[in-house]
């Protein structure tokens, strides 16, 4: 898994606000792909024709700004990266509502760069890693984890709406609201109802505040070509993890002459609305779990103990899962209920590096179950161990939580149109759960099908007039399917493909993937696409845990009874 670990594209639902992005085959009724419209003008195929329309959409005093660049601070990067040495931050003054650049105050949005002595780079890149709202100012260190950019100027950026940027205010409300819905598991028509009434709560919750009609992916698109007017440049070069391609594909889609090489990693369907594309997780997070984890889980039974094949430890999740949802786990300022789990072995399946943390936490529970089951007293030590591991893996700082969740929401539920009919939600819900039960329940609980999105259309992704684009895509990648990714590389006709096999991994470029890198890299500093489509081959699942004569749990049980004895 990437060390700068791209944000995750998360599913609207209240599983995705309480924690951690969802291919039915066929999604029933889901809202079709946005329907193509203007632009302001012709799209801008060439730099002067860009140049043109962006002086007459900016404001003189947006287009007159200097950057101010100085060290970040910790409340800028999170305590967590406050470490990353020599990383320096400025602000860009962006106007509120570019439909009306002239209204409001600004809004402030921040970027961040490693600066370098000498003269400056011919080309710069922009960075985003997904969400839609991740906090990116720290892949300005890109180059640390692709080395072969070494020199090149990488800037990172907070899009409007959280970190560092002009935020929204709303995120904690969003996540309390999820945080009152029932495990959506429960079918029950009460549960149904209370969990319609916490979606709808959290939506309600957001309506009220003053950045909710503006961010949204058309307003970033134009926030970003500000940051390259301020950086004095005619064009930009992209990387985007995740939901950070579909910002991709809409700047390019919006302003082709601003395109220089453009990396989209884990894509995200560009053909589709999001409604649609979220239709796809549940299918595709559990093919992760079934094809790539379960039986990885089961290679090393003799350490876990949670099956001998895949379709046993597929089992035993499921049964450790029915008993947290009856009898959740308390930890110190955790509840490990069935929710979380299924939060916590999701956010697992981004990256195989996560599998063992997953593995442990899974048999952890297991011994806990056990020993509750034998009316056996479980040792602290053991409960803790078990907070430790769902902490560990929790994706986000808590103090950043709200604002990307508010920004992820406002975004996805504002992008592209929802159906509004809770009934169809439920009924999604139970078609998937039956055959997806990892996420597809979840589908019941969407804020976007009561959110008040703005009157926004964008445009279809073609790929008119545009240069060379490189798509990176993982076979088993759980959070943007793969057949997402290939849609988009048919509409992007001068695209090239990737396609990792043997891998699942969501974020790949920087990863340690030498194929990969190699060819991102190449394209990136040279502008040499591969020449044809690249087939290149996964890095291989971690090492299973070695194994003893008994698994944790038998130790576990035979010490805690033995200790009961006495």
């Amino acid at each position: 898994m990437p060390r700068h670990r791209p944000a995750v594209l998360a599913a609207a639902s209240a599983l995705a606000l309480a924690g951690p992005l969802l291919l039915s085959v066929s999604p029933a009724a889901a809202a079709p792909a946005p329907a193509a419209v203007p632009l302001s003008g012709q799209r801008p195929a060439t730099v002067e024709e860009a140049q043109r329309q962006f002086e007459a959409r900016t404001p003189q005093r947006y287009r007159d700004q200097d950057l101010a660049w100085s060290p970040c601070s910790s409340a800028q990067i999170g305590l967590l990266n406050s470490l990353v040495v020599g990383l320096e931050c400025a602000r860009v003054a962006v106007p509120r509502d570019w439909d009306a650049p002239e209204e409001g105050e600004p809004l402030q949005v921040t970027i961040s760069r490693l600066p370098q002595a000498g003269p400056r780079p011919e080309r710069t890149i922009v960075t985003n890693p997904g969400g839609p709202g991740g906090a990116g100012l720290t892949l300005a260190t890109l180059p640390s984890m692709a080395p072969a950019l070494a020199g090149t100027e990488v800037i990172g950026l907070d899009v409007r709406g959280t970190g560092a940027s002009s935020s929204l205010t709303c995120g904690d409300d969003l996540l309390a609201a999820a945080s009152a819905a029932p495990d959506y598991r429960d079918r029950s028509p009460e549960a149904l109802a209370l969990a319609a009434e916490s979606v709808r709560a959290g939506a309600e919750a957001c309506a009220d505040d003053p950045l909710a009609d503006v961010v949204n992916t058309r307003q970033t698109v134009f926030d970003v070509d500000l940051v390259r007017d301020a950086l004095d440049r005619d064009t930009i070069d992209w990387v985007g993890y995740s939901g950070g391609t579909w910002l991709g594909t809409q700047f390019a889609t919006h302003l082709p002459g601003r395109v220089g090489r453009f990396v989209l990693d884990s894509t995200v369907d560009a053909t589709a609305g999001y409604q649609e594309v979220f239709s796809y997780q549940p299918m595709a997070f559990q093919r992760r779990f079934e094809q790539d984890f379960a039986p990885w889980v089961a290679a090393g039974n003799a350490a876990y103990g949670l099956g001998a094949t895949g379709e046993e430890v597929t089992a035993t999740y499921e049964r450790l899962r029915a008993s947290l949802a009856a009898r959740p786990i308390g930890v110190p300022g955790l509840t490990v209920d069935g929710t979380l789990l299924d939060s916590l072995v999701l956010q697992a399946m981004y990256g195989k590096a996560q599998f063992p943390q997953a593995a442990w936490l899974l048999s952890a529970v297991q011994v806990v179950d056990a020993l509750r089951g034998g009316g056996v007293p479980v040792p602290a030590g053991l409960s803790a161990r078990v907070g430790d591991l769902a902490r560990a893996l929790s994706p986000v700082e808590p103090s950043a939580a709200g604002k990307q969740q508010a920004t992820f929401a406002a975004t996805t539920c504002g992008d592209s149109a929802w159906t509004r009919d809770q009934a169809y939600w439920d009924a999604l819900g139970d078609e998937q759960g039956a055959r997806y039960p990892l996420l597809g329940y979840a589908q019941s609980q969407q804020v976007c099908a009561y959110w008040d999105r703005p009157d926004l259309t964008l445009p279809v992704v073609d790929g008119a007039d545009l240069p060379p684009l490189l798509i990176v895509q993982s076979r088993h990648d759980p959070a943007t399917a793969y057949e997402g990714a290939v849609r988009t590389h048919e509409a992007l006709g001068s695209s090239v493909m990737i396609t990792v096999e043997d891998e699942g991994d969501h974020g790949l470029y920087g990863a340690g993937n030498a194929c990969v890198d190699d060819a991102v890299s190449t394209f990136l500093t040279t502008g040499a696409a591969p020449a044809q489509d690249l087939t290149c081959r996964g890095t291989g699942l971690p090492p299973v845990a070695g194994g003893g004569a008994e698994s944790l749990l038998a130790k576990v049980l035979r010490t805690a009874r033995g200790a009961a004895s006495v």
